[in-house]
């Protein structure tokens, strides 16, 4: 059966798309259970009913979002099963406790922030909190045990030598990448409710003016405070990073950050999270009521940002979809542990076809758009039938950063070579 392919943008274009907006769900709905909570929290200390209205008013929103992330999240498991089938079953198998913990700690997350909105008023203040804790220890939990998936896929440590499940999990950056994640969700966050109580301030009078002002600034110090921090998590998970793979054959996670196909995204990141600094430092010497646009500056450039650093760490680990074990083109690196036995080939007689090559290895999942791949056609006028074997037989140049060399055999590389140069 030939592999699924959207038209036009590609299947890479469309994942990410899932992904991405998934992620901005996903960041609020750990940092806004985190958040909600220490506005309760604070409100109930201080004896200031404003904090509690903010606090329930983002309970009712995150109760709302957590159906459509649950969404988001079966789209993204249905999009892997259906577009890269290998690359499911390996990732899903290999990290199969990870998910199916992800999956209960989500399902509980979901329950205790439905619980948390509705029994406002109808439990004591101390319990009402403790239901908010749980919601966000649950936050964290499902946003820790996501990202050690995605770090394994990055850098898979111990596990290349072990095979442990164990060892794919707790790889070498899983906490530095934690905290970096982690992080962001609280900025992003007090970000996002610092914009909207900003917007809700200018459109209001009288008392609700007074609140949302009051709430934009509870808000404001807290995006632009927990702003500093993250060049601290970023530069620790930056030179663990380097330390786990700069001595990696290459083409390896650093050397792709620092001079490869991530380096783009890299340094338009730090350009970004720069000027976020600066703006969030404007609006810390201009003060609040003057300082308050210099941060919706800093916020946008950070939510740029955060956009970046997915992009960053995506292609850090290319041209592998799990680092130095499986291809883009979902075939498995020789010699890998974690392929399986390959079964010896009988002696081909029929001839072999050249399209049948390009379905079975998997050559249209970046060619066929949206991975920044070229299409094939036109070959002939670059490459003669040698030249063209050579390099699809060992990519040169930049392809090797981005391209599998070819893994079967001399008789399909010819059949494909054949077949491309008639295009």
């Amino acid at each position: 059966m030939d592999g699924v392919q959207f038209p036009v943008i590609g299947n890479s274009i469309i994942m990410a798309a899932v992904i991405l907006i998934h992620v901005f769900f996903a960041f609020f709905a750990v940092g806004g259970s985190v958040l909600a909570v220490a506005a309760e929290w604070w409100g109930t200390k201080k004896k200031d009913e404003d904090y509690i209205r903010l606090a329930k008013s983002v309970s009712g929103f995150l109760s709302d979002m957590m159906k459509i992330n649950g969404v988001l999240g079966v789209a993204i498991v249905v999009l892997t099963i259906g577009l890269w089938s290998q690359f499911g079953a390996f990732l899903y198998s290999t990290q199969f406790w990870p998910f199916l913990a992800e999956g209960a700690v989500f399902l509980l997350l979901m329950i205790f922030a439905v619980i948390y909105h509705n029994t406002w008023g109808s439990l004591s203040r101390g319990t009402h909190i403790c239901i908010g804790v749980t919601t966000g220890f649950f936050a964290l939990m499902a946003g820790f045990l996501i990202n050690g998936i995605w770090a394994f896929m990055l850098v898979p440590g111990k596990w290349m030598e072990t095979g442990s499940r164990w060892d794919a999990f707790f790889n070498p950056i899983l906490v530095e990448s934690t905290l970096h994640i982690l992080l962001p969700t609280l900025i992003n966050s007090a970000l996002i409710l610092f914009l909207w109580t900003f917007w809700k301030s200018s459109k209001t009078q009288g008392a609700e003016q007074a609140y949302f002002n009051k709430m934009n600034l509870f808000t404001a110090k807290i995006g632009a405070a927990l702003l500093f921090l993250q060049p601290l998590s970023g530069l620790s998970f930056v030179f663990k990073v380097r330390s786990a793979t700069s001595s990696l054959p290459e083409p390896n996670p650093w050397q792709q950050i620092t001079n490869g196909m991530a380096t783009p995204f890299f340094y338009t990141m730090i350009t970004l999270g720069v000027l976020a600094m600066i703006f969030a430092a404007l609006y810390w010497v201009q003060g609040h009521e003057k300082g308050r646009k210099m941060l919706a500056v800093a916020a946008g450039a950070m939510f740029l940002a955060f956009f970046m650093g997915a992009f960053t760490r995506e292609r850090a680990r290319k041209p592998y979809l799990v680092w130095n074990t499986m291809y883009m083109n979902q075939k498995f690196v020789p010699g890998n542990i974690a392929a399986p036995p390959a079964p010896a080939k009988p002696e081909i007689s029929a001839p072999v076809s050249g399209e049948q090559v390009i379905k079975n290895m998997g050559c249209m999942n970046c060619h066929a758009g949206g991975a920044g791949a070229p299409a094939l056609t036109g070959l002939a006028q670059k490459y003669d039938k040698t030249k063209l074997m050579d390099f699809v037989r060992k990519p040169q140049g930049a392809a090797a950063n981005s391209m599998p060399p070819f893994p079967g055999t001399e008789q399909e590389l010819e059949a494909l070579a054949d077949h491309l140069l008639k295009q």
